[in-house]
């Protein structure tokens, strides 16, 4: 099997290819300018832009499989609305058209948000795609169920996945500070490895006719929905770190909740990881003497002093 991978490049495009490639795959990606690390060689890359109609009937000649992830993330999103409206919309109606010039159907995967429901601060049950109505308020969010009307309408054959929200480790310093604070310490997450919301995009691709026509919530299951402070408590303490104090976090609700997960965990079994494998994975990104002065030492110590600084 070919897959096309739109947004190979980007937080959770290596973990998907890396997914793809495990199982076989023979992967093309489409990049604007940046490269793979570590992964290049193994992948079939077209350069182009996701929103030129020209670059992606390129990309998707000979492909068996089309998974779009391609857009842009908060806060950039939010910084630049009509980028954030030209990729994620744009570049999904590229894919969109290019794969029905083709005059055939293949599967198609398109990786949208489960923030499109918006804050719910208020819901008692964990939310579902057939019981529980949109209401974006974000750009990205907006954009997102922009780009799944698209979808729902043009003819082709398509799963759409909405991802829950996970925590980036490359994230810069100060996106970091911006974005850490903007989600209420209370707040309801559901945390999901990346490499399982990989392995739901691998298994939509090889299980299409079971989820064609559907949209699917993807996140953790019932054993990874906590509140914010549990999930941020935790990653700072991978480095003996405690949390930061409380009157730094807004107390504006944030649209990420809990989740039904009960029919994607059915047809795509992909719930197999958890926080703390996410915290061991996290911390072998460091030299080990580093994490364990940082546990031992540094954070008891001056752990207060330093995430009051953040």
């Amino acid at each position: 099997m070919r897959v096309l991978i739109t947004g190979a490049a980007g937080h959770l495009g290596p973990n998907v290819c890396k997914a793809f490639l495990r199982d076989g795959a023979n992967v093309r990606v489409l990049l604007h300018r940046k490269k793979m690390k570590d992964l290049s060689a193994s992948l079939d890359i077209v350069y182009g832009d996701v929103t030129e109609l020209g670059s992606v009937k390129k990309a998707v000649e000979n492909v068996d499989a089309v998974v779009h992830m391609a857009g842009v993330v908060q806060p950039l999103s939010e910084e630049k609305p009509d980028l954030a409206a030209k990729v994620i919309v744009g570049g999904t109606r590229a894919v969109v058209d290019a794969i029905k010039e083709r005059g055939d159907r293949i599967p198609f995967v398109f990786t949208s948000s489960a923030s499109v429901f918006g804050p719910r601060p208020d819901a008692i049950e964990c939310l579902h795609p057939e019981r529980d109505p949109c209401n974006p308020s974000t750009t990205y969010a907006r954009t997102k169920i922009q780009a799944e009307e698209l979808i729902k309408g043009s003819g082709i054959d398509y799963a759409i996945l909405r991802l829950t929200a996970i925590p980036y480790p490359k994230i810069s310093f100060g996106n970091y500070k911006t974005y850490a604070f903007t989600i209420p310490l209370k707040n309801r997450w559901e945390f999901c490895h990346p490499d399982d919301l990989a392995l739901a995009i691998l298994n939509a691709v090889k299980k299409f006719d079971m989820v064609k026509g559907k949209t699917l919530l993807i996140a953790g299951g019932p054993s990874q929905q906590m509140l914010y402070e549990d999930m941020l408590r935790a990653l700072l303490g991978t480095f003996g770190l405690p949390l930061p104090p409380r009157h730094k976090f807004t107390e504006e609700p944030f649209p990420v909740h809990w989740y039904d997960t009960s029919e994607s965990q059915a047809l795509l079994d992909y719930q197999t990881r958890t926080l703390d494998d996410y915290r061991g994975d996290l911390a072998r990104q460091f030299p080990a003497p580093f994490v364990a002065l940082m546990r031992r030492a540094i954070g008891p110590a001056f752990g207060r002093l330093i995430v009051r600084l953040i």
